[in-house]
């Protein structure tokens, strides 16, 4: 009941070629993002990375969550300050652990 499994230079070619269109697919996925990362870097004088620009744009939604929305109620907007104070502190640890 052993069964033997064979790789054969079609089999790594075929993965190959997958693998490689997946990372092309990523990178293609991130270029905005990367984008961004590069606006920001530029922006603020200081190299960062794709996790600091998230920790950016969590912080920037947050802001317009909790200042904009003027129909909104009392604990929505106790709840958006509270996203927005989180965001803050995230974001300020991941620009200075660098």
């Amino acid at each position: 009941m052993e069964q033997r499994i064979t790789i054969n230079a079609e089999n790594t070619k075929g993965a190959n070629a997958k693998n490689e269109a997946m990372r092309r697919l990523a990178d293609w996925l991130m270029e905005p993002l990367d984008w961004l990362t590069n606006y920001y870097s530029g922006l603020i004088e200081e190299k960062l990375n794709r996790s600091q620009t998230l920790w950016l744009v969590n912080a920037q939604v947050a802001l317009i969550a909790a200042v904009f929305p003027a129909d909104i109620s009392l604990m929505a907007r106790a709840i958006n300050m509270l996203w927005f104070g989180w965001a803050l502190e995230k974001c300020r640890e991941a620009l200075h652990k660098q």
